[in-house]
């Protein structure tokens, strides 16, 4: 039989071990991101991402497995909002996550713009509620992915195949709950409760300046189940150009089209056919 203490010091030097294991395994990294578009948006975020390994086995499916946890801090002109996810891949054709948004809003009055919006009539009319409550934001996601490099490795070989499916809640929290609805970051009008998103990439990467050139489709169901929804899914098309200079900069660029348009007084989201959105451009270093 093993002594309490003999126990103990086996238990401690185990936990040490495998904290140790980790601390050598696992990698810290960070970056800084300027969002700029011609909607007019900006924004700058910070960000730092913990990866360790997790669920490791052999072969090129698993080896790789791991987990990362991410924390980001974003300011626009409007908003102040902090995000944080946990991405876990179970295998390496698969990524699943869960996370979460806060976020507030105040006015800007140079470009008349507000970052948070109430609604608490049947008109539908939106009124500023700068700094009047806190927006929230829980989601869960799966993604698959797939590079053709990884069957046919080289500099010239990779198609990569990406999408992503999450379903969120969103909600605003007052003293006073509005009515027909909010607005946070000029992102149209909704009612707590849930929305999905899901994305669609295909694109092709190069070993030059210009690293990635792809297609992308994202689709959004907002306001399931209330007085807001809209039939059907809204889509966002888009091109991405990124461009790699050096390790550390990257520039992503993409124009956009969309088939949701915002009314400019309601704030209340409608389908129509594709018209142009933005061109949207991410300027990323990495730390």
């Amino acid at each position: 039989m093993v002594k309490p203490k003999r126990l103990m010091v086996l238990v401690v030097v185990a936990v040490v071990s495998i904290v140790g294991l980790f601390a050598v395994e696992s990698e810290i990294s960070g970056n800084l991101k300027l969002i700029a578009s011609t909607a007019p948006e900006a924004k700058i975020e910070a960000g730092y991402t913990f990866k360790m390994p997790m669920l490791q086995g052999e072969g090129p499916l698993f080896s790789g497995n791991n987990l990362k946890m991410k924390g980001i801090l974003g300011i626009t002109p409007i908003t102040g909002s902090l995000s944080f996810e946990a991405v876990m891949t179970p295998i390496a054709v698969m990524e699943l996550s869960v996370g979460g948004v806060f976020g507030t809003g105040w006015n800007f009055t140079p470009m008349n713009l507000e970052g948070l919006r109430v609604s608490n009539d049947s008109t539908l009319a939106t009124t500023p509620d700068s700094l009047g409550g806190m927006y929230y934001k829980g989601k869960g996601g799966v993604a698959l992915q797939f590079d053709t490099a990884a069957i046919w490795p080289g500099d010239w070989t990779s198609v990569v195949m990406r999408t992503y499916h999450e379903v969120n809640y969103q909600g605003y929290l007052t003293e006073s709950e509005p009515t027909a609805g909010w607005e946070f970051e000029t992102g149209g009008l909704h009612q707590n409760g849930v929305n999905y998103k899901g994305d669609y990439l295909i694109g092709y990467q190069m070993p030059l300046v210009v690293n990635t050139v792809a297609i992308m489709l994202e689709t959004y169901k907002d306001n399931i189940g209330n007085g807001l929804e809209i039939e059907g899914l809204v889509f966002d098309l888009g091109l991405v150009t990124n461009f790699a200079f050096g390790d550390r900069f990257n520039l992503t660029v993409i124009p956009q089209m969309t088939t949701k348009k915002t009314d400019p007084d309601t704030r209340v989201m409608e389908k129509v056919g594709f018209t142009f959105k933005r061109v949207a451009a991410m300027l990323n270093y990495s730390l």
